[in-house]
């Protein structure tokens, strides 16, 4: 039983009026109570309407409706059950109590009691309350125990229709997947995501501890259904008590304890019961699901917060309430307050949220991937990024050191002094080039630049180890010349690249190209495609614009003038259902960044406009020239976006090189084994 007891709520209806009746941990029985003439089940579903919109928008509650929540709350908590709670708490010694709230009624549980906030308080919601925890009590018959667990947590993932999900969130789980406090088994999707080979490989070993459904769910005749894949072209849906049925033995007898549903209609109530509440009363002991649709990145930040919390090392039991109460508390905290943190909520079949004891547990993290004999050992940053899905941001540092290509200043310079006399040699090229194009004019300017960028056939040393490393998702590249996606373009046929870049008119919308999987020719799509899988397809931002492929003009970003005017958000150049993706991709995975200065303003602006105020996602990585000493200015975030630091190592191109190709060595090795 958990420390600090447990407290049981039935909130019911009684004509137009709802009233709680409580019980609990030593048997206190506290009186009924009304919640009040205001408080009605139709102006509960109202208020419930208004903090989904809220969710919805990814805004925090506004001040009435945070002055509501406050009011219900002080409802819910008075009188005798007030007092109930107050001496738990004081007998608790410093552990929490575990809120247990019973509800019966549909209107009841789709309402987001979560959100309930002690008046006069912000942040002081249940749902990330540090001293009571809110679950969905479910009655069953069924007994419960805690799982000892002696090492990893086995997670297993199912994907019917979304594979690219399985990637994001390995990704979001790299941190316990690294210090091997979490096992990811082989997921299923696809065709191996149908009815017959789902319920094969339930009754197979190794049995997870842990369930993660990321699939659709809906309603057939009252009845919750989960969306499978697709049998001979048709749809395919699962009713959730026969995969309760299914799933019964390997919880009653093997290890399953918990259910994830990461499907945006799986914890809402229908007519009868919810897929949530049937899973656990007779397939597991916990299930988490979503009460409304969220956004990918704030579903994989929850998710990452919430596993980390309940399989940490440190720790020797994992109590899933205070997990989730943890994860909602990241998401308030990373996003500013948004309600979306409001939509996760935990069925509990019993009156214990510990589900896994690790009193016994030996946690052995993963070997890390061997590199060849005569390099040295690459920085665990780097090894660590690697292993998850990641996003590449590729400076421009190799324009400026290439002396083909710092003929350009060279050039500028020479016909600014023959114009106006003595010109300092020292100028930047930005600032060159506006002068340049004030003085002698932007046509000009463009002339001087394709003389030298368009006859060129340099690359960069660490353009092809690095796009070995890439796959699926968005890309960042400052260079001006299309080096990025074509060696991407040529290293994966298997994958249709997109090429994405500003038109160069300040009104303008983006310049798109692309590759399709399995061809060879680019091409320029006039309007832009009506959707972008950024999990099965490659999206390139060419945001200092210059040469498309294969090599095709488009007026730079060259002046101090184009990077003030010419540098938008993603928003103004593509419309929402472009952007929204990649958008999310940008904010869910780490960032490699390579060729960048924080001492350069342009690229600190480049930065702050696809990231706006928020952080960058955390094990991003920088990696820096030999002797750049800017470490500490990363490291500590002084001029990134959310002021939040990166890791950093200096390494020169050779020896970066050595170890992206080593590493890919070895996963190919491992790969054959």
């Amino acid at each position: 039983m958990s420390a600090g007891g447990w407290l049981e709520i039935d909130v019911e209806r009684s004509g137009a009026e709802l009233r709680a009746r409580a019980l609990g941990s030593r048997q206190e029985q506290p009186g009924v109570h009304p919640l009040g003439p205001e408080l009605t089940a139709d102006s509960l579903q109202t208020l419930g309407g208004r903090v989904k919109a809220a969710a919805e928008s990814g805004r925090r509650l506004d001040p009435q409706l945070a002055r509501q929540v406050q009011a219900l709350h002080g409802a819910l908590f008075q009188g005798d059950i007030q007092g109930v709670l107050a001496r738990l708490r004081e007998a608790s010694a410093g552990g929490p109590v575990l809120l247990r709230l019973m509800l019966q009624e549909t209107g009841l549980q789709g309402f987001p009691w979560e959100a309930l906030c002690e008046p006069g308080k912000d942040f002081e919601f249940l749902g990330n309350s540090a001293s009571v925890l809110p679950v969905r009590g479910v009655r069953s018959p069924e007994p419960w125990q805690t799982r000892e667990v002696s090492g990893a947590v086995r997670l297993l993932a199912v994907a019917p229709l979304h594979p690219h999900a399985l990637s994001q969130l390995q990704g979001s789980l790299h941190e316990s997947l690294a210090a091997g406090e979490i096992e990811w088994l082989e997921p299923l999707t696809g065709p191996h995501a149908r009815r017959a080979p789902l319920f094969e490989r339930l009754r197979r070993q190794p049995e997870p501890h842990i369930l993660h459904l990321i699939s659709h769910a809906g309603l057939h005749e009252g009845w919750p259904v989960l969306r499978l894949a697709d049998e001979e072209g048709e749809e395919s849906w699962l009713p959730v008590e026969l995969l309760a049925q299914q799933l019964h033995r390997a919880w009653s007898k093997g290890p399953l304890r918990l259910i994830v549903l990461d499907a945006c209609e799986g914890a809402s109530p229908g007519t009868l019961v919810s897929a949530a509440e049937v899973l656990a009363r007779t397939a597991a002991d916990a299930v988490v699901a979503y009460l409304w649709p969220v956004r990918t990145d704030v579903a994989m930040r929850c998710s990452r917060a919430f596993y980390r919390a309940l399989t940490r090392a440190s720790q020797q039991e994992g109590n899933v309430a205070l997990s989730l109460n943890e994860a909602r508390r990241s998401v308030l905290a990373e996003l500013e307050g948004s309600a979306e943190a409001f939509s996760p909520v935990l069925y509990l079949r019993g009156r214990d949220p510990v589900l896994f004891d690790f009193k016994a547990r030996r946690i052995l993290p993963p070997a890390p991937p061997a590199t060849r004999p005569g390099t040295s050992s690459p920085p665990p940053a780097l090894v660590n990024l690697l292993a998850r899905p990641f996003t590449l941001l590729l400076g421009d540092r190799w324009e400026e050191e290439e002396p083909t290509l710092r003929h350009l200043h060279e050039r500028l310079h020479s016909e600014l002094t023959q114009k106006m006399g003595a010109v300092p040699p020292t100028l930047s090229l930005i600032t060159l080039a506006e002068h340049f194009a004030l003085r002698i004019g932007e046509e000009a300017l463009d002339y001087e630049f394709q003389d030298v960028f368009g006859q060129t056939d340099f690359v960069p040393p660490l353009v092809h180890p690095l796009a070995r490393w890439l796959g699926a998702g968005v890309h960042i590249t400052l260079l001006r010349l299309p080096l990025l996606e074509q060696a991407i373009a040529a290293l994966h046929p298997e994958l249709t690249v997109h090429v994405i870049q500003p038109s160069g008119r300040v009104d303008g919308h983006a310049l798109m190209m692309q590759r399709r999987a399995g061809g060879s020719r680019w091409e320029r799509l006039r309007e832009p495609p009506a959707s972008l899988d950024t999990g099965r397809e490659v999206v390139v931002l060419r945001l200092c614009s210059g040469y498309l492929p294969p090599h095709h003009f488009s007026r730079p970003l060259l002046t101090e003038d184009d990077y003030l005017l010419g540098i938008r958000g993603l928003a103004s150049l593509l419309p929402s259902v472009l952007a929204d993706p990649i958008q999310s991709v940008l904010s869910l995975r780490p960032l490699l960044c390579i060729g960048l200065s924080q001492l350069n303003w342009c690229h600190r602006m480049l930065l702050y406009q696809l990231f706006g105020g928020r952080a960058l996602m955390r094990d991003s990585v920088a990696v820096l020239e030999p002797r750049a000493h800017e470490r500490e200015v990363w490291e500590e975030g002084r001029g990134l976006p959310g002021h939040t630091g990166v890791r950093a190592f200096e390494a020169a191109d050779e020896e970066l090189r050595a170890w992206l190709e080593a590493l890919a060595a070895g996963r190919r090795e491992g790969g054959n084994q």
